[in-house]
């Protein structure tokens, strides 16, 4: 009897020996391992199945992952394009006019010296300053022939100096200085070879993805949609100017400018193979995750 076991049918058999086997405790028992393989096979069908779903809502989730990426990728493309087109079109700034100095010279006048010549007066006797008084008219004519003379006095008279005035010279006035204007470098609408992020395009918009904060109080009123910065990248790669072109909500607007001028040095443009400095147009996209 210890040799039975006691799941066989002979087990079964000695136990309910005399009993009624139509029913009840012994039908059940002789049908314990076909119910346990139908369980067996049915948590297996189970676990397939389930396996199944999770796998198919996988896939599914990666195709719409990839659905909306290759939308993204369009919409940058076409932003990127029509920014390139209005570029194009835009009328380059006006540059402002040279403004000439032209240097002023001074008039410098020429030093003037005025002598006042003094006749000498002498004394003689009465009677000969008589004999040699001469009429008025006499005079002119005398000083239209021979002009104005120094008269000589004797050794006795007293001798007046010649007393010469020197006329004060106005000085030239300081010449004015002229400042040279350094005009700004002009900024490139469209260049031959365009401003590039390091690493080019992709490397762009990852670095936008890690950068960007979307603002709380854009997700709570559910506003979406593309800001277009507008920015000058100068010789060196900086950036500067950034101004945004179309705005789509004020939140928005000042984040997408925030992560603009904390983006590293650009690779400037170029203009037959010289650095410049030149507008450059980047679409910054907000959108929330359904």
């Amino acid at each position: 009897m210890a040799n039975i076991d006691l799941t066989s049918r002979a087990w079964d058999d000695m136990i309910f020996e005399g009993k009624n086997k139509e029913f009840g405790a012994y039908q059940m028992r002789r049908k314990s391992d076909k119910r346990h393989n139908l369980a067996a096979l049915f948590t297996l069908i189970g676990l397939f199945v389930v396996a199944l779903v999770v796998w198919g809502l996988s896939v599914y989730n990666n195709w719409q992952a990839e659905l909306r990426a290759e939308e993204e990728a369009r919409a940058r493309a076409e932003a990127m394009s029509q920014a390139q087109f209005a570029e194009e079109e835009a009328p380059e700034e006006e540059q402002p006019e040279e403004q000439k100095f032209e240097q002023e010279i001074p008039e410098v006048k020429e030093e003037v010296l005025a002598t006042v010549q003094v006749t000498q007066i002498a004394i003689v006797d009465a009677d000969k300053v008589k004999n040699e008084v001469m009429t008025q008219d006499e005079q002119k004519q005398d000083d239209t022939a021979r002009g104005v003379v120094n008269q000589e006095g004797s050794d006795d008279a007293d001798r007046f100096k010649a007393v010469q005035e020197q006329v004060k010279v106005k000085e030239p006035e300081p010449e004015p200085k002229v400042v040279e204007k350094h005009e700004p470098e002009k900024i490139f609408t469209a260049v031959e070879q365009r401003a590039e992020f390091p690493g080019g395009e992709s490397a762009l918009y990852s670095w936008l993805q890690k950068n960007l904060r979307y603002p709380e109080r854009a997700q709570q009123n559910d506003i979406q949609g593309r800001v277009i910065v507008r920015f000058v990248v100068n010789k060196d790669g900086s950036i500067e100017q950034v101004t945004v072109a179309k705005g789509v909500d004020k939140d928005l607007d000042q984040e997408a400018i925030r992560v603009v001028k904390r983006m590293p040095k650009w690779q400037p443009g170029k203009n037959n193979g010289q650095a410049v400095r030149s507008y450059f147009t980047l679409p910054v996209t907000f959108k929330l995750a359904r």
